[in-house]
């Protein structure tokens, strides 16, 4: 992603001069960290559609973890995060997970949508049908996932709630976790009980009722 910096700058702006709105503006808000040091990270893979204006999933393996079984990870939408750089969320779960649960081999980190727009600005295209299809794929192949979405609302043109109970329903009959703050709905990592550094966490299941 940092790579690629120079060229977006070059498309920062309209024919008129004006500055184009959407996910540049998504772009600066994203605070690189690096990854956790026991994910192996030549072998994360990140999948990104439309000049990575759509993440699809990020693959984090753990080094020494060959077998054992996947951890999908399901948050409200992207953000930058690649096979270079994590953010808070993505460093702190790499961590959490890796520290506590030696069952998982790596993460999948899917979002209810695509679109990398952290800030919740832009209006239209928020999610791909190629990384739709890639995350109903992952749910069909996988069993355990945790939830992170937080207390879920409509924000714009983002309707959480409602693609959070379609998702819900896809889930039936999975392993579904959420982090255990004794919340009723799923919590972040951003939590103020947590704030990306509590790993006196456990994950717990989570109930029909937790929202």
């Amino acid at each position: 992603m940092l790579g690629c910096a120079k060229c977006d700058l070059k498309t920062d702006r309209q024919a008129d001069g004006t500055k184009k709105k959407g996910w540049l503006g998504t772009m600066k808000a994203f605070r690189s960290v690096p990854h956790f040091d026991k994910v192996d990270k030549p072998a994360i893979e990140a999948q990104f559609f439309d000049e990575r204006r759509h993440r699809a999933s990020l693959r984090l393996p753990f080094f020494g973890r060959g077998s054992g079984k996947t951890l999908c990870v399901i948050g409200q939408n992207p953000s930058a995060a690649d096979e270079q750089n994590a953010d808070m969320t993505v460093r702190y779960l790499e961590e959490l997970i890796y520290r506590t649960r030696p069952e998982y081999k790596d993460l999948l980190v899917l979002n209810l949508y695509s679109r990398v727009d952290t800030s919740k600005l832009e209006s239209a295209s928020l999610l791909d049908s190629r990384c739709a299809k890639i995350f109903d794929d992952a749910i069909k192949e996988h069993q355990e996932f945790l939830l992170v979405y937080g207390k879920l609302r409509n924000e714009r043109a983002y309707k959480f709630p409602a693609r959070a109970g379609e998702v819900s329903l896809a889930l039936k009959g999975k392993n579904v976790l959420k982090l255990d703050l004794s919340t009723s709905y799923p919590p972040h990592p951003g939590n103020p009980k947590i704030l990306y550094s509590n790993y006196n966490v456990c994950l717990v299941p989570l109930q029909s009722d937790d929202s």
